[in-house]
């Protein structure tokens, strides 16, 4: 009888774990983005159609996960929405609750 109740609460913890861990979707690495190009001069990013992250793994000597990224970016610029194409490898991490993005 002690071998279902194990078998139940290991798999109640692997859920757990899961649900708290792992690399971030794509609408919060989406999130992130967009503060990490603004603060690095990119200017005011008005959309990011076509954004996709793949490829994600625990990034090593350091927290997060590293994650292929691509898409456009709709930069505002003299009042024009200039599409810039991204294909970047960056990190993701999540701090106090949100999402980062770091290119390095």
């Amino acid at each position: 009888m002690k071998a279902p109740k194990l078998a139940f609460a290991g798999l109640a913890t692997a859920f757990a774990l899961t649900a708290c861990g792992g690399p971030p979707s794509n609408a919060d690495a989406q999130k992130a983005l967009v503060p990490l190009l603004e603060q690095s001069g990119a200017g005011q990013i008005s959309d990011v159609p076509e954004f996709q992250i793949n490829g994600c793994v625990e990034a090593k000597d350091t927290a997060g996960y590293r994650c292929d990224t691509s898409g456009k970016v709709a930069i505002d610029i003299g009042g024009r929405r200039v599409p810039v194409p991204i294909g970047k490898n960056l990190r993701y991490v999540k701090e106090d609750g949100t999402w980062r993005a770091y290119a390095k």
